[in-house]
């Protein structure tokens, strides 16, 4: 029966000290694992977000991937973007410092560029580019862009990043003023005719610079408010670009005596002209075709 007692107390005093055993250890191993994240926080000055900014401070994208490495004894992050070169970017961004202390390039491109993605767009819309951002949608990195159309309409494409085909397509009416009003208003300030038109950006608005060829032989380069519709600025060349209609209607009128009805100035088959309706002095009508750039009779 002592015996037993002895056994019994032995078996305690092992259990106790194998108790104590692990016990010491696992706060070893905690003190050594507290130790550790310590030791990150004190060598991680930054946030991965900072580091992520950093990142696209450095090179215009998205980021794919960022995670916290220790690199020859010292912690950086490391952030892969998607670059808007159509290339993938490698950085090491130093946890203390912020800076970026390695950067590495991929050298085949993987994905359209952001400036081939616009053009993708502006094949599908013509207008002006509004904004354009590359993004991860679905699992699928593709560009967004935002273009003002010149039929009045905001239209919004999501281009596959890879492939380049427009997945996507979004439009919402009546944005903006379309190009034909453009010109309606252009018109109405200087007559004459359009000879061309472009939806741009300048000083942080959208306007339409439309040059037209007006009655008075010169070229007149008027730009309107895309959002008001007004006139912002209005250019004269001074050296006339064509015959004026005063001029042109003197030569219709040798042509054909009689009355003027109706002038108008146009473009047909590439050439601007001045178009008389004119009722000759025997009653009969007739169409008499000037051409504004010399001045001749057109056949």
């Amino acid at each position: 029966m002592n015996i037993t007692k002895v056994l019994s107390g032995a078996a305690l005093g092992t259990i106790i000290s194998i108790s104590s055993f692990t016990s010491a250890h696992a706060a070893v191993i905690q003190k050594d694992d507290t130790s550790t994240k310590v030791e990150t926080k004190q060598q991680a000055s930054i946030t991965i977000a900072k580091a992520k900014q950093v990142a696209l401070n450095k090179c215009k994208g998205t980021v794919q991937t960022a995670q916290m490495k220790k690199v020859n004894g010292t912690y950086v992050y490391v952030v892969k973007v998607l670059g808007e070169d159509g290339k993938q970017h490698t950085m090491n961004v130093n946890c203390n410092s912020g800076k970026v202390v390695k950067h590495d390039v991929q050298k085949k491109q993987s994905y359209i560029s952001k400036t081939k993605a616009q053009s993708i767009a502006l094949k599908n819309c013509k207008g002006a580019v509004q904004s354009s951002e590359l993004k991860q949608e679905n699992g699928v990195y593709a560009y967004v862009v935002k273009v003002m159309g010149e039929d009045g309409s905001l239209h919004t494409f999501h281009i596959n990043g890879e492939n380049g085909k427009v997945a996507k397509h979004e439009q919402k009416k009546q944005a903006h003023l379309s190009k034909t009003k453009a010109h309606q208003i252009a018109l109405n300030k200087c007559k004459g005719a359009v000879q061309s038109s472009e939806l741009k950006k300048e000083n942080g608005a959208y306007i339409y610079v439309v040059k037209v060829l007006g009655e008075d032989g010169k070229t007149h380069k008027i730009h309107v408010n895309c959002d008001s519709g007004k006139i912002v600025k209005q250019e004269v060349q001074k050296k006339n670009a064509a015959v004026t209609k005063t001029k042109a209607h003197q030569i219709a009128l040798n042509k054909c005596k009689g009355t003027v009805k109706s002038t108008d100035l146009k473009k047909e088959n590439g050439t601007f002209v001045y178009v008389f309706k004119i009722t000759a002095q025997n009653h009969t009508e007739h169409t008499v075709k000037v051409n504004a750039e010399n001045g001749s009779i057109c056949k």
